[in-house]
């Protein structure tokens, strides 16, 4: 097991949502994660919230100890004030999501800006909407065709994707959940927010730490130089990160901050 040194001082710590901030279990962040970003903050680390989620889904996330907030996997970076960057998906890819949806290939989550609608609720929808205590408006889908897209969630199973990704020329698709891919612009990803928003403070790699425990998260956790699994997180992502600590559910993110000597006992 490796020693608990970060090697650097830490600047900047980025934090996944769910399964990493948010419980699974109480949809609710732990008081000690609250703790430990509060410590954060108050020990001059910036710290940003880095999520597949819109803006108008982090509500159970209290923002004063975050700095800004890098939502839809990357596509969107925003402070409390302005919005830093955004980037809608491909017009034609977006036509031809549609077409396969109507075809009934698939179910599928359109997000905009503003808003958000799923095109039915099949039992992957109803899973994951219990799973992560949300409700998913059902909408007109043909509305995407005339309004920007900044993420899909797709509700293919592993070994399914193949009908998205041989439709579409400009995608990028990552997991977390085995009933749908998040799906984006081909050069866009947390990885890539993460490095833009470290050159937007002038922080470097080395000077960052990040959290994750899901799929869509190994790029961020790649982009940084000090990475953190949850005990909960995937295997893959296990093995990739730099260390590995508890779950969501028994103080992860708090313990692992200790270790690090990033906040006190």
């Amino acid at each position: 097991m490796p020693l608990w040194n970060a090697g650097h001082p830490i600047k900047a710590a980025f934090f996944d949502a769910d399964g990493t901030l948010l419980s699974f279990r109480t949809h609710q962040i732990p008081d000690s994660a609250q703790i430990a970003l509060s410590e954060l903050r108050r020990a001059g680390v910036k710290c940003f919230l880095a999520t597949g989620r819109p803006p108008y889904q982090v509500d159970e996330i209290p923002i004063d100890n975050l700095e800004a907030f890098i939502l839809f996997n990357g596509q969107f970076i925003l402070n409390r004030d302005e919005i830093l960057y955004r980037e809608s998906m491909d017009p034609t890819d977006i036509a031809r999501v549609v077409e396969q949806v109507q075809a009934g290939l698939y179910d599928c989550l359109f997000m905009e800006a503003g808003r958000c609608y799923v095109s039915g609720h099949n039992e992957r929808v109803r899973a994951i909407e219990e799973h992560v205590n949300l409700t998913f408006e059902e909408g007109d889908i043909e509305e995407a065709l005339h309004n920007e897209i900044y993420q899909l969630n797709a509700y293919l199973a592993p070994g399914e994707t193949d009908v998205l990704a041989r439709a579409c020329s400009n995608i990028k698709m990552t997991r977390w959940s085995p009933n749908f891919v998040d799906v984006f612009p081909r050069g866009g990803g947390k990885a890539r927010a993460v490095r833009r928003v470290l050159e937007m403070y002038g922080i470097s790699p080395e000077e960052a730490i990040a959290f994750g425990d899901g799929g869509n998260d190994i790029g961020m956790l790649d982009a940084v130089g000090t990475s953190v699994a949850l005990g909960n997180a995937n295997p893959e992502v296990k093995e990739m990160a730099s260390f590995v600590t508890e779950d969501v559910d028994h103080d992860g993110v708090y313990n692992a901050c200790v270790r690090l000597g990033l906040v006190d006992a």
